[in-house]
């Protein structure tokens, strides 16, 4: 059975990867980030599904007993427990999928994967974390030591967290309730969705005062919504938000991972648009752009804009129209690999 080595414990030695991209040592690559050497028999949407298929292609892996990962999120924890707890790919392989899925994604088609992914989330965070060494104060300085000490973490947890997510309120409780605060916002129009197919964009509307009882409590992670909501409602890749005179236009993550269940419509750089929305405000208030290649790049206006909303929607579609008849300036399936 092969053991889990946190990335900078490795030292060259021969690894399998999940999830990243590869190091020193790296014999096999199970991940599904843009321009990783993964055997293309199985390539997946999540890394968790590639490990399912590695599981049952050991010739494709390889002999290497340490597995290792560099990075601590749902998919990548999830994907490395897969490969080194005995017996849950069996037991738990679906749902555990679903969880990533979650995670990566902020697809929902499960409550009790979203449960998972929830708690899995909570564990890393210095805000909700029970584990003491990872708590203010007390975290280390470097990102590979936390994700070493939240990975350790999480593998002894996954087996009777996935068995029964029910039992761990304690850590999925506060999200879950953003969740389903965002959920009902949305049945109840409080929020709103509009899809523009043309341009694969979600418009998501946010009506009232971010101090509203019922928009207070959807908010997470500095969203007026919970991300989930939004994703689990619209398959849209791109996603404009609109909450008073705060704008902004995200790619999600599915574009920036090598996705195999569909091609998504290449990411155009919007640095442009921001230039563009920049030269109709006051002195003072800039859009900015993080770029087509960052993980999930958002242009926004700091501070706020004194555009009006479907102005600033119109110049939005406009300009992806025209972008989308030139060169992408991302393509997951052929940029090497981050290190």
């Amino acid at each position: 059975m092969r053991r889990y080595v946190p990335a900078q414990l490795l030292q060259g030695r021969p690894h399998v990867i999940v999830d990243g991209a590869p190091r020193p040592g790296t014999v096999c690559t199970l991940s599904h980030w843009p321009g990783t050497p993964t055997p293309e028999p199985l390539w997946a949407d999540l890394s968790a599904q590639i490990v399912l298929r590695a599981l049952a292609r050991p010739d494709l892996v390889g002999d290497a007993d340490l597995v290792s990962i560099d990075h601590y999120d749902e998919d990548g924890v999830v994907s490395l427990a897969l490969m080194v707890l005995d017996g849950l790919a069996e037991d738990h392989g679906d749902l555990l999928v679903e969880a990533a899925r979650v995670g990566d994604f902020g697809v929902v088609a499960e409550r009790r994967a979203a449960l998972v992914a929830f708690a899995l989330g909570a564990l890393a965070d210095a805000e909700r974390t029970p584990v003491e060494a990872l708590r203010p104060g007390r975290r280390p300085g470097d990102w590979l030591e936390v994700c070493g000490v939240a990975a350790a973490e999480a593998l002894a947890l996954l087996p009777s967290l996935a068995a029964a997510p029910e039992d761990y309120e304690d850590l999925w409780g506060d999200e879950a309730a953003a969740f389903d605060a965002a959920r009902h916002a949305l049945a109840e129009g409080a929020a709103t969705i509009e899809e523009l197919p043309d341009s694969d964009l979600a418009v998501v509307r946010v009506h009232g005062e971010p101090s509203d009882p019922t928009l207070a409590a959807a908010s997470w992670g500095g969203r007026p919504l919970h991300p989930a909501a939004v994703h689990t409602a619209t398959a849209c890749l791109r996603v404009a938000t609109i909450r008073g005179r705060h704008y902004e236009v995200r790619y999600r993550y599915e574009s920036w991972v090598r996705l195999c269940s569909r091609r998504p419509r290449p990411r155009v750089d919007l640095s442009p648009l921001a230039a563009r929305l920049s030269a109709l405000e006051p002195p003072g208030a800039t859009w900015t752009f993080d770029g087509a290649g960052a993980i999930t790049p958002v242009l926004a206006c700091a501070p706020d804009s004194t555009l009006a909303p479907e102005q600033f929607l119109e110049l939005v579609v406009g300009s992806l129209a025209e972008l989308d008849r030139g060169p992408a300036a991302w393509d997951p399936y052929g940029t090497p690999a981050r290190t």
